[in-house]
């Protein structure tokens, strides 16, 4: 992950990111110890939050969930003792996802998506 965001620039950062990026259909990601892991795909991204002081001080909280009051979908994922945050680049440098370390070495990829397209014909006859 290059182009790592200042430690005290993660909060602003993550806001903003938040918004730029909010609803957009993504893919989580935890690569560690026991490997990659994929924990969610195609949920919309709501929000990245970090916490600064308190017994949470240096944890990330990732928020995914459905886009209205009748979507019940939701994940928060936590991150704690967080070491490095990126933002992932494209070949046209749009933000295609964020990147999170952790002091173990942990990486969380939120990875933004593009949902599958419906085929024009569903079934054989149509």
């Amino acid at each position: 992950m290059a182009g790592f965001i200042e430690r005290n620039q993660w909060k602003t950062f993550l806001e903003e990111f938040g918004k730029r990026n909010q609803l957009r259909p993504t893919r989580v990601e935890v690569i560690g110890e026991i490997g990659d892991q994929e924990e969610e795909k195609y949920l919309p991204f709501i929000g990245a939050t970090f916490e600064p002081k308190g017994s949470a001080a240096g944890s990330v909280e990732i928020i995914l969930g459905g886009e209205t009051t009748k979507d019940s979908r939701q994940l928060t994922h936590l991150i704690e003792r967080v070491e490095r945050i990126a933002p992932l680049l494209g070949t046209t440098s749009l933000e295609e996802g964020l990147g999170i370390e952790d002091k173990e070495g942990n990486k969380t990829l939120v990875l933004f998506e593009l949902l599958p397209e419906i085929p024009e014909k569903t079934s054989k006859g149509s």
